[in-house]
């Protein structure tokens, strides 16, 4: 009676100790695909872009420029209307963009996602709303 009691101690513990590698294994092996699909997405948006901001009066017309490497990027848009203009906070995460100008004292947010070779997205100020669609001039 003994050595069964031993017996069954001695293999639900293999069982455990088994299942918890198995686990273990297994969560990493999908952390490593999730990694390696992360990688192989990862979306290079530097270059010139040459976008329109659609407003109620008139559209407003520019270039962004996007320089960086590594994920880490910085952007400037040289407007028609209120000169150059500093993307502050610009981040890329896959394929979708954001961050925020400031347009003559106030601040706006700029968000959208890239597509190959355009660009759309949203330009919001206050209540206000307006789209923003660009193509990529050069790399």
């Amino acid at each position: 009676m003994k050595n069964l009691k031993s017996l069954l101690t001695l293999t639900l513990s293999l069982l455990l100790a088994v299942s918890i590698v198995g686990c273990a294994s297994g969560k990493a092996s999908a952390t490593a695909k999730v990694e390696k699909k992360a990688k192989e997405k990862a979306y290079d948006p530097r270059g010139v872009w040459n976008y329109t901001v659609q407003t109620p009066d008139t559209d407003s017309y520019g270039i962004m420029r996007i320089t960086g490497d590594n994920g880490l990027y910085a952007a400037v848009m040289e407007t028609d209307q209120f000169g150059t203009l500093n993307v502050t906070g610009f981040t890329v995460v896959g394929n979708a963009f954001s961050g925020s100008i400031d347009v003559m004292g106030t601040t706006a947010s700029i968000e959208g996602t890239f597509d190959g070779e355009s660009m759309a997205g949203y330009v919001n100020m206050g209540a206000d709303s307006f789209p923003v669609q660009a193509t990529r001039k050069s790399k």
